[in-house]
């Protein structure tokens, strides 16, 4: 049994590039950005009104002015701003030449037909200058970074209609065991619904990877190095939920070793998920997570995910999220790394969940991440700072 520590390491120095491809960018979210984003004009590309006004010299504030044209938002000023003249002008407009000023709407009285004057205080001047937000050549969008919906809206600006991105890592899930019957069938005596595939797919979703399920292997060699062979040979991961224990039909440690893959560790000082199995071979990565669902659903946040993150690209970390903690915690044995669910409660402190082991996975529903106790300490205190993963 090696420490978390040591296992993270080596399964992070085991990942590969999947590579990259171009994609067009309505079809990015969630995909890890491979080639910075550069814009390729000045933004905003003229000196733009930021309100709806009139636009005028400030030398000019006391006087009666002339309104020479009105410049809606898409239409270009055609005449310059001359002493004693100003132009009506709308939010997002170009600054007509010779304007340093816009004074609001509403700021404004009419003396005469065509004849406005300034009534209000002076203040900002309203105009938003060229250039002044980007640069045209401008990094906008660094690489190594999950794409989010705000980032569209860059791209967009920029002209960046196809981007480059990692590719997916593709992820085969199997589960193992003969007590377990898919989630449309009433289980029978001594059977249970398989929770763990379904779980573990919709976090390969999240994580921006892409699931391929193979079905549940029975307790034999045969049905798991059929389904295992089959799921290697079409995927870059792995992911075997059960049957990696020390039990009388744990077979899949066996499977692995005849198939020529590499077993770097077996245990991880960890609670949950201590029967933690990883293998590689050329360009190959098997995870054997343990059966309990709460287990596997840590697992995967705290050594999977980050993995596939890495695969595809991501450079930039996540900053963690550092709260108060808000209970006290102990418990009766520190010889592991302890995972804890957590909820916020309404001072946004972190507070530890009632759960009842490894497999009460109706605990995890209502956690809003989890924190790590470090091996050999038995408690924590209210109030102090923890570090929490957002699940």
């Amino acid at each position: 049994m090696i420490k978390f520590e040591e296992a993270y390491k080596i399964v992070m120095g085991a990942s590969f590039s999947t590579g990259t491809e171009s994609v067009p960018f309505t079809e990015s979210p969630g995909r890890v950005l491979a080639t910075a984003v550069k814009s390729d004009m000045n933004m905003p590309p003229w000196n733009r009104s930021s309100v709806d006004g009139f636009a005028c010299r400030h030398s000019d504030l006391g006087n009666e002015l002339k309104v020479l044209e009105t410049v809606a938002a898409g239409k270009m000023p055609s005449q310059a701003i001359t002493p004693g003249t100003c132009t009506r002008i709308m939010t997002g407009a170009a600054v007509p030449e010779g304007a340093d000023y816009i004074f609001m709407l509403e700021d404004s009285e009419t003396v005469a037909d065509g004849t406005v004057k300034f009534t209000g205080k002076e203040g900002k001047q309203n105009i938003s200058k060229a250039a002044e937000d980007v640069r045209k050549g401008e990094t906008i969008l660094t690489s190594g970074r999950f794409i989010r919906p705000q980032d569209i809206a860059v791209m967009a600006m920029a002209g960046a209609t196809t981007v480059t991105v990692g590719c997916r890592v593709k992820v085969g899930v199997i589960s193992t065991g003969n007590e377990l019957v898919e989630p449309d069938q009433v289980p029978a005596e001594a059977q249970i619904r398989n929770s763990n595939a379904w779980q573990l797919m919709a976090q390969i979703a999240r994580a921006g990877a892409e699931g391929r399920y193979y079905g549940i292997a029975t307790d034999d060699i045969a049905s798991t190095e059929n389904l295992l062979k089959k799921a290697v040979g079409e995927n870059d991961m792995i992911l075997i939920s059960g049957g990696i224990s020390a039990g009388d039909f744990d077979f899949v440690p066996q499977v692995i070793r005849s198939m020529g893959l590499t077993i770097h560790f077996n245990e991880v000082a960890v609670q949950p998920g201590k029967p933690l199995t990883f293998c590689t071979g050329d360009r190959k990565i098997v995870f054997g997570l343990p059966g309990n669902p709460v287990s596997t659903f840590v697992q995967f946040e705290v050594t999977v995910r980050p993995l596939i993150a890495k695969m595809m690209g991501v450079t930039v970390e996540e900053p963690p999220v550092l709260l108060l903690l808000g209970a006290d915690w102990s418990r009766k044995r520190a010889g592991r790394m302890a995972w804890i669910p957590v909820i916020l409660n309404k001072e946004g402190e972190a507070v530890p969940i009632e759960y009842h082991g490894s497999a009460h996975i109706t605990a995890l529903p209502q956690a809003w991440g989890i924190i790590a106790i470090p091996q050999g300490q038995s408690w924590i205190q209210k109030g102090e700072t923890v570090s929490v993963r957002q699940v």
